[in-house]
């Protein structure tokens, strides 16, 4: 499927500028139309308070800013950017509401990894999970630390038979056309299913091979290493600048309940991180 709408999330946080380079990129790469929602709550807010009105106004103002900040960015870059005010919620949770809203939309999603050290409460530090698990969207999660001056040249595929790989797999492909190197890994795929091993990381990289994309299948065996930190530890081995996997966990009222793999790369995620569920 190719990338025709991405929504990229804008808030007040001094990592914002990165993500939004990052979707003007992709953006600009696929010939994509890019729709910026800002959308953050007011963490002084408790309910109803006397001069509401200017909590309002200020929160227009502050939009404004970031409007003609980050369309000026993409003008620079030959795109048009669409832009989206959101209403200032009255809990943070309602930001969450705004962004799965307008996934629906949409054919990705890009957010920014929560940064505890700059939370104030404008943004919940969950949304990314909920984003990933609620929306039926890929979404790409930009971390916090680090400058990504590419994107999807350089691929590490995660891979686990199983529906959540098999899409992060199909939603990454626009992103890996022009990757001069991708590396399919599969972790401990002989402990998966003994009678049924399903589909072999070499099978994944052929696969991807008829799209045109250069791949390489490859296994590792933990042997009491674990699988997230090996993961992160192929990120490394292959200067990757994106790693694309499936996001393994389900939710209840609100509830995220993550596998643990799912847990870590969400924590310690170093480069770009495109997940599907």
């Amino acid at each position: 499927m190719a990338l025709k709408d991405i929504l990229v999330h804008i808030d007040d946080t001094t990592h914002c500028e990165k993500r939004v380079r990052v979707a003007i990129a992709i953006a600009k790469q696929n010939g994509a139309g890019l729709t910026a929602l800002f959308c953050r709550a007011d963490p002084d807010l408790k309910g109803f308070e006397p001069h509401m009105d200017k909590r309002h106004q200020a929160h227009q103002a502050l939009a404004e800013e970031r409007r003609e900040q980050y369309q000026a960015l993409a003008a620079d870059e030959g795109i048009s950017m669409e832009w989206i005010t959101a209403k200032l919620p009255s809990t943070p949770d309602k930001v969450t509401n705004w962004l799965i809203e307008q996934t629906q939309q949409v054919d990705m999603v890009i957010v920014g990894q929560h940064d505890e050290s700059q939370a104030d409460g404008s943004v919940p530090e969950d949304m990314p999970e909920h984003l990933v698990l609620e929306t039926g969207r890929p979404v790409l999660i930009v971390p916090y630390a680090g400058e990504f001056t590419s994107l999807g040249d350089k691929v590490v595929v995660a891979w686990t038979p199983g529906r959540e790989s098999v899409r992060a797999l199909n939603d990454a492909i626009p992103l890996m056309q022009n990757a001069s190197r991708v590396k399919v890994v599969a972790i401990n795929p002989k402990k998966r299913d003994r009678k049924q091993p399903g589909v072999s990381a070499e099978q994944i990289a052929a696969h991807l091979g008829r799209h045109g994309i250069k791949a390489q299948g490859d296994q590792f065996s933990t042997q009491g290493v674990d699988e997230g930190d090996l993961i992160l530890n192929a990120l490394s081995d292959e200067r990757a600048d994106l790693l694309v996997m499936g996001a393994y966990g389900h939710h209840r009222f609100r509830e995220l309940i993550l596998g643990g793999v799912t847990q870590k790369i969400f924590e310690r995620m170093t480069t770009p991180v495109l997940m599907s569920h």
